[in-house]
């Protein structure tokens, strides 16, 4: 026992001290280990990305060079500049068939050297009319598009940003792209840039290369004669240390040289042996130095050229002396193939390894290589690699993309309805520790410490791992820390029961209730079915899913080792110092739940119709009334709006409510400020399935007139879009959903295989499938209800929106769930060891005996729930309102569903015995 005790009070003063240290740090210092909070807590950066629609045109034109296509992309170009609202293949269309009709051509785009080539001619062909081939080209650069965004997403998820926001901008080759936690915005630009074009080509020396340079000279100082130094010196000859390279350029004499190097005058004094030359850039800056590499650009076949899709895995090891960082690249069959050839060519040679127009490697051919494996030697960063390792993992861009606006964003909840939340959290917390000193005494009072140690650990460990805390990740902290007060609660009722038995010696009742007889096999029965369950999410999930499911598993582990560990200490502390302990108090109203028998199972028939009738009622609601889908899911209109005074989000977001009522009901926009505090963004869904001018029309004019105290202009200076405007309205969006079909696929397959993890564990735990069916019926039975109650009455309570923030309550609820239900399974597991069978009157015994826990947990959260509910802001109402729902469902279908399962499935015989 006193090595036990050692081990836990050692754990527990090295967490304590590493945990205060990381929470110091990050109130009082700029920290690299800080909690982060996402977007809707703190706000982040905005990006916004081009597409390149030309790129995607010449790729599907197999990069045609007939000149009227060139000329048509041309003058798109020109037109897009003018008119950057309106959408390029139109221009290009548009152009197209104006050049046509000034050639007198008989040339259409379905034409074998435009886009009726073999990569498309599976849907479109010769006779395939200019309209078909745009609805063609439509679709494609839609698709390639999407294809984009989840390149992207994947890029960032593996930057290890938690629930970034990507929405397409409808009408629009644009991405707007929100992201939380960014201190190195060049970084991540840098990463989502990235189209990963990788090649391998061979280079020219600087042997073969110097006679050309002294060649165009003279050219070079008849055009830059304002530049002191001549072309040679800007090389840097003298400076060269890498062989492979044939020149060194200080990085402000950078686009000079390549402008010239690249121009036709140029170009024309090229020798012979020199045709094929292409002079890019090498990637790394050496202390604003860039090395100039001559390469040779043969024909696909001779180059065997390999792009980023041959790329099956990338991966990072070291040198020899464990110093520098390698990069392994494993191809596909194809880029095996070409890659033996490639290098069976070029041995003893060196070649370049060149990724986006960039070197980053020029290494020698040592031998063929056949396995298509092969090394990128660099003086890489660890952070270099590893975001290298990253571009080429996610897959090559079937375009290029370009960052064109880049803004700071407030918080999506805004800066009152958080400080009322926290407010409302810390109420909450007063309220549970009065709670459990009025209902456990002394013991309520250690109770109260062990949690307060939890909070510490599952904030110094969240810092300690960088990671992003956003609202569903504390819907995750909520569900622990009610688990942690459980977990007492259980133990606490356990050695109540056992000192009725053994009155003599107190020890030994504390003892015996922290042991798998006692209630250690309640508690890490209830703990382990919810972290399998937050280990699948997080596995699977993506987005707010892995926010919820990271604090889950923290959470867990942090409250099973204060729970069971911490809170036994101080109970043995307290007995040994002062010989005695009581576990309750008398005058306290509950305590007559202790002494309840009841015949539950008799009631299973009511049970079943009035779960039945709602779950009934529910999926018709479902299909009738549908549901009040949030911004998350439709997407909406966004407005950038530049005012006279410091604005309050939550006000504007409020006034506009009372503007924005549709089909009787008030929509409440998102509001935050975008940038400066006098400017704010704010998305609605009002009308977001009216998609024409006269509703955009409406919806200004509502606004202007809602806002017209903060706005001393009139309606048309408001609307109009001009540049460096000093009120109104600065840009219009239509942006797609944050929550792609993708996500909310992967959230609906990640939580059916929580669902079938739990009924494994719960049949191998419990040696009969009845009990897994019963916990899987009774899932499901509240996650349909609570979606039923969100779609039957949103026509009549706004708030109760389907967004991110409901699918992190509709998880929590799950969570407290099947805990509930394993606990009130264990109280009828040990009851029936005893007797070898299970009667009626044996689960009804279980769950009287697990009724005290269970109405003093649920009501211990449902008054938290109501406290943050009435305190934290209109913001969390609906959040809250779900989870006093759920948790009011999960209890009764864990006393009055999962039991009655079981009984009802058991065999009848085996029922009567």
């Amino acid at each position: 026992m006193r090595i036990k005790n050692f081990f836990t009070i050692f754990i527990t003063i090295i967490l304590t001290t590493i945990c205060l240290y990381y929470i110091s740090y990050n109130i009082y210092s700029d920290n690299e280990k800080t909690l982060n909070l996402g977007l809707d807590l703190k706000g982040g950066t905005s990006m916004i990305l081009d597409i390149s629609e030309k790129d995607l045109l010449k790729k599907f034109s197999e990069n045609s060079k007939n000149f009227i296509f060139l000329k048509a992309l041309e003058n798109a170009d020109k037109k897009k500049k003018e008119n950057p609202s309106t959408d390029y293949l139109s221009f290009f269309i548009h152009s197209f068939n104006k050049e046509i009709k000034n050639k007198r051509l008989n040339l259409s785009l379905s034409s074998p050297n435009l886009f009726g080539n073999k990569s498309n001619n599976e849907h479109i062909d010769s006779n395939s009319s200019d309209s078909e081939v745009e609805k063609f080209l439509r679709k494609k650069i839609e698709l390639s598009i999407i294809s984009i965004q989840n390149i992207l997403r994947s890029r960032i998820d593996r930057f290890g940003i938690i629930q970034p926001n990507i929405q397409k901008i409808k009408n629009s080759n644009r991405i707007l792209i929100e992201l939380s936690g960014i201190k190195n915005v060049d970084r991540i630009k840098n990463i989502l840039e990235k189209k990963a074009e990788l090649h391998f080509f061979e280079t020219y020396s600087f042997q073969e290369v110097i006679s050309y340079f002294n060649t165009i000279k003279k050219l070079y100082g008849e055009k830059h004669n304002k530049i002191k130094k001549s072309f040679i010196d800007l090389l840097n000859f003298p400076l060269i240390k890498n062989s492979n390279s044939v020149g060194l350029v200080h990085i402000k004499y950078k686009k000079i040289i390549s402008d010239f190097l690249n121009s036709s005058e140029t170009i024309n004094y090229l020798p012979y042996h020199l045709h094929n030359v292409k002079f890019f850039w090498g990637a790394k800056n050496l202390d604003n130095f860039f090395q100039l590499f001559a390469i040779k650009i043969n024909d696909e076949e001779t180059s065997s050229s390999l792009n980023g899709d041959m790329v099956t895995h990338a991966y990072k090891t070291f040198d020899s002396l464990n110093e520098k960082a390698i990069i392994n690249i494993k191809m596909n069959q194809e880029g095996t193939k070409k890659w033996k050839i490639f290098t069976e060519k070029n041995v003893g040679k060196s070649i370049a390894i060149v990724l986006d127009n960039l070197v980053y490697a020029i290494p020698i051919v040592q031998s063929v290589i056949p396995n298509g494996i092969s090394q990128i030697y660099g003086d890489f960063s660890i952070q270099e690699s590893n975001d290298l390792i990253n571009v080429l993992n996610t897959g090559e861009l079937p375009t290029s993309v370009r960052i064109i606006q880049t803004d700071m964003i407030g918080p999506y909840l805004g800066k009152e309805s958080i400080k009322k939340g926290i407010l409302s959290f810390f109420i909450a917390l007063f309220f549970i520790f009065i709670w459990m000193f009025f209902y456990y005494s002394i013991p309520g009072i250690y109770a109260n410490i062990v949690l307060f140690f939890n909070i510490i650990f599952i904030f110094g460990i969240l810092i300690s791992i960088n990671t992003v805390l956003t609202f569903p990740g504390i819907a995750g902290i909520i569900l622990t820390l009610a688990m942690s007060m459980d977990a007492n609660i259980l133990i606490y009722e356990q050695i109540k029961e056992n000192i009725k038995k053994n009155k003599e010696n107190k020890l030994i009742s504390i003892n015996n209730s922290y042991t798998l007889q006692g209630a250690l096999s309640s508690i890490i029965d209830g703990q382990i079915t919810t972290l399998l369950c937050g280990i699948i999410l997080f596995y699977f999930g993506i987005g707010p899913i892995r926010g919820f499911s990271t604090t889950l598993i923290i959470g867990i582990l942090v409250s099973m080792f204060t729970s069971i560990c911490l809170g036994r200490l101080f109970l043995e502390w307290h007995l040994k110092k002062y010989k005695k302990i009581f576990f309750e108090k008398k005058f306290f109203v509950l305590n007559f739940i202790q002494n309840i028998k009841y015949d539950f199972l008799s009631k299973r028939k009511w049970s079943y119709i009035i779960s039945c009738l709602l779950i009934i009622i529910s999926i018709l609601s479902f299909f009738l009334k549908g549901f009040n889908l949030g911004l998350d899911f439709v997407g909406g209109r966004s407005y950038v709006i530049l005012f006279d005074r410091k604005m309050v989000p939550e006000k504007i977001s409020e006034i506009l409510s009372k503007t924005f009522i549709e089909n009787g009901k008030p929509s409440f926009p998102r509001v935050q400020t975008f940038g400066d505090e006098n400017q704010l963004k704010i998305v609605t869904k009002y009308k977001i399935w009216e998609e024409n001018n006269k509703t955009d029309e409406i919806i200004l004019k509502k606004m202007f007139f809602a806002l017209k105290t903060f706005l001393p202009i009139n309606f048309e200076d408001f609307k109009n879009i001009k540049k460096n405007k000093s009120l109104g309205i600065l840009s219009i969006e239509k942006i797609g959903p944050t929550v792609a079909v993708d996500i909310t696929r992967k959230a609906f397959i990640s939580i059916i295989i929580s669902f079938i993890a739990i009924f494994a564990y719960v049949f191998m735990r419990f040696k009969k499938w009845q009990f897994g069916l019963g916990a899987i019926i009774s899932l499901v039975h509240d996650s349909i209800i609570v979606l039923g109650f969100f779609s039957f009455f949103h026509e009549k309570i706004p708030i109760l929106e389907i967004d991110q923030t409901f699918i992190a309550s509709l998880l929590t609820i799950i969570g407290y769930s099947i805990n509930d239900t394993v606990i009130v399974y264990d109280k009828i597991r040990k009851i029936s060891k005893k007797t070898l069978f299970i009667t009626k009157k044996i689960i009804n015994q279980g769950i009287c005996n697990s009724l005290t826990r269970t109405i003093n947990t649920s009501l211990i959260t449902l008054l938290v729930i109501s406290i943050i509910f009435l305190f934290g802001g209109k913001i969390l109402h609906s959040f809250m309102l779900s989870l006093f729902i759920g948790i009011s469902i999960g209890t009764y279908s864990s006393i009055f569903i999962a039991p009655s399962i079981i009984y009802d499935c058991f065999n009848k015989k085996n029922i009567k015995k």
